[in-house]
């Protein structure tokens, strides 16, 4: 195992762009909980815990340094950062298992079906879920877009609804949604080539 040196970890401090990274992050938290672990969650409380989450391991890495960045193993420092929160999620959850709600799955099925999806058609709308969002993502949608996309496939479909759930103003909403808008052919498209 090779261990990153100090020089090399503060490099990737100045290096990064925050911002984005943030971000992305972030988004990265809400995907975990939400389809991992399945929490039934508002999402103010999502977004607490993303944030305490991302702040808590990046201490962990470049305070306490209880993180060691093995680069052979992780050779690009974001892949290591992700690594390391999945794993941050993972513990607090189990730490934790008595406060977490975890409701069914939520699959992109048709809302008219009286019967529940099979083996392979659950593994198919996880991962279909999944493909639309990393792609999104790769689209530039910010983090309030990707949001949206996690409401609708949850079944939150009216704006408003989706306003009130991400406790966004009329005003980011209505950018967002707009933004959002332009990128439907990207989830139109993927559904079609699901037959959904």
């Amino acid at each position: 195992m090779t261990v990153a040196s100090n020089e090399l970890l503060m490099a990737q401090l100045q290096l990064l762009d925050w911002s984005q990274l943030w971000f992305k992050l972030m988004a990265r938290c809400f995907w975990i909980l939400r389809n991992r672990y399945v929490v039934k969650w508002p999402n103010s409380k999502l977004k607490e815990f993303s944030k305490q989450t991302i702040c808590e391991v990046i201490n962990k890495i470049f305070i306490e340094k209880e993180r060691k960045w093995n680069i052979e193993r992780y050779p690009d420092f974001e892949d290591f950062i992700i690594g390391v929160i999945d794993s941050h999620i993972n513990n607090e959850l189990k730490k934790n298992s008595n406060d977490i709600t975890i409701g069914d799955r939520a699959y992109l099925v048709d809302q008219k079906s009286k019967s529940e999806p099979g083996t392979h058609e659950r593994i198919s709308a996880d991962e279909l879920r999944k493909q639309v969002f990393d792609e999104l993502e790769a689209a530039g949608a910010d983090y309030n877009e990707l949001l949206i996309f996690e409401c609708l496939a949850d079944g939150i479909e009216k704006p408003e609804d989706i306003k009130k759930e991400l406790g966004l103003t009329d005003s980011d909403f209505h950018n967002t949604w707009r933004r959002f808008k332009r990128k439907r052919i990207i989830i139109q498209r993927k559904l079609a080539a699901y037959g959904y």
